[in-house]
């Protein structure tokens, strides 16, 4: 448990965190161009959903990766990251 607490404070993981934050919003915006495309308009909203998807994506797998390496050792199992990554998104960390 101890080293979940310890990722609160790496820089990597709140990158993270905010990148998935962010996903959520693309995927939110690619599938209203999905929709905008069936109605028969342009499919630049879609393109430009599904473009930052990939990008937080990408920002997310190297945030987590990063913050995983730099725990050392056996470390937490990825179950239990992906967890706390889930549940930081919808909770803030408290102020200091």
């Amino acid at each position: 448990m101890d080293d979940l607490q310890a990722l609160d404070a790496d820089p990597a993981w709140r990158r993270a965190v905010w990148a998935l934050r962010v996903g959520y919003g693309a995927l939110a915006v690619a599938l209203v161009g999905l929709v905008v495309l069936v109605a028969g308009s342009t499919p630049w909203v879609m393109a430009v959903g599904v473009v930052a998807w990939l990008l937080c994506a990408v920002t997310l797998g190297t945030g987590f990766v990063a913050a995983r390496n730099r725990l050392g050792g056996p470390g937490p199992g990825f179950l239990a990251m992906r967890a706390k990554l889930l549940r930081d998104t919808v909770h803030t960390r408290p102020a200091a």
